[in-house]
Order: structure tokens, then C-alpha cells, then sequence
């Protein structure tokens, strides 16, 4: 994905170069995706290699020469095949935490509490922040683009509402099975 990412801000923005790309991931596109910002260099070269891109340097003034990007049209014509690739949607979430839930009885007693305890403040944290970015966002770009913001934005925030309460649950089953195994004992 990270290569529609950079083509599509290549084509939306026009020519940039490194660091603007890893400004424009990081102010467009940190809520909905899990790009790490090192890792874009490596990829401006793979899709150079792959002619998907042309890079070519660009000297202002007194200031360090810079490499800037564009997409080719091998590149024009990727980005389209990966969005209408990126439309065939398959969805089958898995989750790390369902393994140590699984072989809980390995962990120590209050671990997991623990655990849920911090990622239900962490979920209400970011969603928080989600809801406030996207009213900043709604508030400063042009009409043509604040229907699919919105989308966007709503995706991700109903997915962390829904892990938001799938630990509130757990959490709460996890306190009454202690609760019930006290009483036991």
C-alpha cells in the first residue's frame, strides 16, 4: 500500500521531494495508515527502480542539492491498477491479543486487567484525538474532498469504538471471573 500512498500524494501534490513526502504522509495520511516514516526513502527507491517514479536533482539557490519525485506514467497507470485493486475488499481481521488470551493460564494473575486497563485509556485516547483531528480537518479542506474525509475518518473511528468496547467487556469478565474464583477459594 505504501506505494499507492506516495504515488497518489505524488499525483495529488505534484513533484516533491523526500521530506516533503514524509511531511505530507504524516499530515495527510497518520490517521489511517501505518506507514513508518524511515522506511519511505526505501520505497522512493524501489519505485524509482521500477520506473514508477522519476527522480531528478533540484538546486535553489545556495541551498544542499535536493532529489525530487514524480510519478511516470508507468507510475499514473500503477496507481490506478493498485486503487481498483485496493476496491476489492476482503476483510478478515486477526489479533494478536486473541493468542495471549489463548494461553492465558501461562500469564501471571492481574496481567491481562492490567493490560486492558491501559489499552482502554490508550483506545479512548486515540479516539479522542481522531475525533478532534477530524473536525480540524473538515473545518480547512476544500468541499470536493470532505465526503471522503468523513468516510475516512468514520472507518476508523467506529473500529476503535468497537475495540473500545470489546475491552471494556473483557475487562469486565475478566473482574467478575476473579471476583467469582475469591468467592471460590
Amino acid at each position: 500500500m505504501i506505494p499507492l500512498y506516495i504515488l497518489g500524494l505524488l499525483l495529488r501534490f505534484g513533484p516533491q521531494h523526500g521530506y516533503q513526502i514524509k511531511k505530507l504522509l504524516e499530515e495527510q495520511l497518520k490517521d489511517f495508515t501505518q506507514i513508518k516514516l524511515p522506511t519511505v526513502y526505501y520505497h522512493l527507491e524501489k519505485m524509482e527502480s521500477a520506473e514508477l517514479i522519476i527522480a531528478h536533482s533540484d538546486k535553489q539557490g545556495a541551498r544542499p542539492e535536493k532529489t525530487v519525485y514524480q510519478v511516470s506514467d508507468t507510475g499514473a497507470c500503477k496507481f490506478k491498477e493498485l486503487l481498483t485493486k485496493s476496491l476489492q475488499i476482503e476483510y478478515r481481521p486477526t489479533f494478536d491479543i486473541d493468542g495471549t488470551f489463548y494461553f492465558s493460564d501461562v500469564l501471571e494473575s492481574g496481567s491481562l486487567t492490567k493490560s486492558l486497563t491501559t489499552h482502554i485509556t490508550n483506545m479512548k485516547h486515540i479516539l479522542s484525538g481522531l475525533e478532534a483531528h477530524r473536525k480540524e480537518t473538515l473545518e480547512h479542506i476544500p468541499d470536493a474532498y470532505k465526503t471522503s474525509a468523513n468516510i475516512i475518518f468514520e472507518h476508523h473511528i467506529l473500529h476503535y469504538k468497537a475495540e473500545l468496547s470489546w475491552a471494556e467487556k473483557s475487562l469486565d469478565s475478566l473482574k467478575e471471573a476473579e471476583a467469582n474464583e475469591s468467592k471460590s477459594h
